[in-house]
């Protein structure tokens, strides 16, 4: 069975969700960056909810080394994940991407 461009397109996405996701498991203490490059925190953990994988959850320390407050941020904001650099990028931080604080 042949596949079209779009299942193509779909599958990539679904690779690439899958990479990301791999990726995240081992990103805690990771400095999380907004797209513009601004410094939002360090990467607490990620939380799995719904799927094994892809995490729901990307739980964000804001803060230094001690505890604070932590915000949560969903799966589907993570731009990349950066292990050369030890960082995680976030798409955008519009309201519309803001989960509630945990």
């Amino acid at each position: 069975m042949r596949h079209g461009r779009g299942d193509e397109s779909v599958e990539q996405g679904l690779r690439r969700q899958a990479e990301l996701g791999r990726l995240l498991a081992a990103t805690r203490g990771y400095r999380v960056l907004a797209s513009d490059g601004t410094h939002v925190g360090w990467l607490d953990y990620v939380r799995y909810e719904r799927h094994a994988d892809p995490p729901d959850i990307v739980l964000v320390r804001r803060g230094g080394l001690l505890p604070g407050r932590r915000r949560a941020f969903p799966f589907s904001a993570v731009e990349a994940v950066r292990p050369g650099t030890t960082t995680v990028v976030l798409r955008s931080l519009d309201r519309s991407v803001l989960a509630p604080p945990s």
